[in-house]
């Protein structure tokens, strides 16, 4: 009983400790509504950033991601907007981390506010069964004209590979304008079916060996 007990432990972690995909982090670009151009790419490592002038908008973005942190949770940290010309404008900003892993659990949607001026930002998070660049399909969404926070959580069972997204609108008013917040999404996972078949099917095993070594302690002998 020890050994088939330890035996469904160990295939256990091992269906937990699956080797995951090999995740890659992608920000992309829209200005006034046009095209998304992709503006950067992690390589592999986990992090992205993209700091430049372009336009009269100063961006400071970034997103980290596996395998710097577990999948599929994707940080970012976002904009900081110098002068927008004299008639402001619109700035999207994408953060997509594609090829993760498949997951069945649920996925918080956190949103910040932290500085706003002259502008009004709505921030929103995706997820692609297709694992497509740039979006998908709607999991939370969030207007912020000050400061403030959100947070909404969305459960979702998913196959590999999937992507996620980060999405950042921010609508500018003539003049100089600013943005800093962040648009986070993590995981809260729960074990899949086979997963738990295997945890209820060893916890009836230790029962079963707790109780057969109590009956055989409680045993009484008469000479």
């Amino acid at each position: 009983m020890k050994r088939i007990l330890f035996g469904l432990a160990a295939s256990t972690l091992a269906i937990a400790a699956a080797a995951p995909a090999s995740a890659a982090i992608f920000i992309g670009v829209s200005i006034n509504g046009g095209p998304i151009t992709q503006v950067a790419l992690d390589g592999g490592t986990g992090s992205v950033n993209y700091n430049v002038t372009n336009g009269g908008v100063f961006f400071n973005t970034n997103g980290t991601g596996y395998p710097l942190l577990g999948q599929p949770n994707l940080l970012t940290q976002s904009v900081n907007v110098g002068q927008f010309g004299a008639n402001g404008g619109t700035v999207s900003i994408y953060i997509t981390q594609t090829d993760l892993n498949a997951f069945a659990g649920a996925l918080t949607s956190t949103f910040t506010s932290n500085t706003i001026a002259n502008a009004t930002v709505a921030l929103s998070t995706y997820y692609s069964a297709a694992n497509a660049l740039f979006g998908g399909t709607l999991l939370q969404s969030a207007n912020f004209s000050g400061t403030g926070t959100f947070a909404g959580v969305n459960p979702l069972t998913l196959n590999l590979p999937f992507s996620e997204t980060v999405r950042y609108d921010l609508v500018f008013g003539p003049g100089a304008g600013n943005f800093n917040g962040t648009a986070n999404l993590t995981m809260v996972a729960v074990p899949e079916p086979a997963t738990w078949g295997l945890m209820i099917l060893g916890f009836a095993g230790l029962g079963y060996t707790v109780r057969r070594r109590n009956k055989v302690s409680m045993r009484v002998r008469y000479a």
